[in-house]
């Protein structure tokens, strides 16, 4: 086991405190003192936790990001990605908040924001009721959501990246109906989410401004992994009036979706049409290739670490940012004959 800073100071003939300081280049030290200890830490080749010489010295630059909100087994890995590269281009570290549950996550937070672990918080969604957001705003800290804060009275004040999911998803419906399609099921994320909520009320407004009534037994929450959203499309498919289409919010779910309707040998698209949502590269190598919307996931996290920066180092950024998606026709619809 290596020597630790308790031997420094028993060698060098100091208290621990003494160690530190002379660690942390602290002002006003005795010189033979500081040579007692530089020549302490040679003799017993201790490495200093730099860490925590960093946090001494007021020098650490760091970055929390609050995961657990989202699930999705295709995003997190992207957007964590992203996040990184551009927080590595600033100099700050990350730091994963991965608890799951609203009160221990907030916990956490605060526990970091008080112990200047943190200079600033991603949050990678936002919830409907979000207690996180309002303690965080309360508390005037750097933070900056990727989604849409739904409370009228921080939507404004709130930093925030996003996409128009509402839209996104009635362009979705309105390309199937175009098809010919009426009769169009749903599988969503759980709708505690707003990202989640907009993504089903897109799949609604679309139905309204076409005129066609929603069947409610044709959605169903496809939760956040293949499995669930294998089940959610079975459940869709076994309903005594089944859909020509589906629209997954997600191409995880979408995956699910081709696995349910192969396995009751239906054919896509011949005998559904299927969307996703996101365009993960997955959706290029099913088959067949699947129609989705394409989610500059990369440059969200892009757009969202740069802009807490700016605000961590005193800058003004917009407080909202939309970001524009693509949809992309491939091989998974087909038109209904007149």
């Amino acid at each position: 086991m290596g020597s630790n800073i308790k031997d420094v100071a028993k060698l060098a003939n100091v208290s621990i405190s003494t160690v530190s300081r002379v660690i942390n280049n602290a002002p006003n030290i005795n010189p033979e003192t500081k040579k007692r200890v530089q020549d302490a830490i040679e003799k017993l080749n201790f490495k200093p936790n730099r860490l925590a010489q960093s946090l001494g010295s007021g020098s650490f630059r760091s970055i929390g990001i609050v995961s657990a909100r989202s699930s999705n087994q295709g995003f997190v890995p992207l957007i964590l990605q992203s996040i990184s590269e551009v927080a590595d281009e600033g100099n700050y570290e990350i730091i994963l908040n991965n608890s799951v549950g609203e009160k221990k996550e907030i916990e956490k937070c605060l526990s970091m924001i008080d112990s200047k672990v943190i200079q600033g918080l991603l949050l990678l969604s936002s919830r409907i009721n979000d207690n996180l957001i309002e303690k965080l705003y309360e508390l005037d800290f750097p933070f900056v959501v990727l989604g849409k804060v739904v409370n009228e009275f921080l939507s404004d004040k709130v930093f925030s990246v996003d996409t128009d999911n509402l839209s996104d998803c009635e362009e979705a419906i309105n390309y199937l109906v175009s098809l010919g399609h009426k009769r169009i099921g749903c599988i969503h994320a759980p709708l505690n989410y707003v990202v989640s909520k907009e993504r089903l009320e897109g799949y609604i407004e679309a139905h309204k401004k076409a005129g066609i009534p929603v069947d409610y037994s044709l959605v169903e929450n496809g939760g956040y992994s293949i499995n669930e959203a294998y089940e959610a499309t079975l459940k869709i498919l076994k309903t005594e009036n089944p859909p020509t289409a589906i629209f997954a919010t997600d191409d995880i779910k979408a995956i699910g979706a081709y696995k349910a309707i192969l396995e009751l040998g239906l054919r896509i698209p011949e005998n559904i049409s299927l969307i996703g949502h996101n365009n993960y590269d997955i959706s290029q190598i099913t088959v067949p290739p699947l129609t989705t919307i394409d989610v500059p996931i990369l440059e969200l996290g892009r757009v969202a670490t740069r802009k807490l920066i700016d605000i961590i180092e005193g800058k003004r950024p917009p407080i909202r940012t939309i970001l524009d998606t693509r949809f992309i026709i491939r091989e998974s619809c087909r038109k209904l004959n007149a």
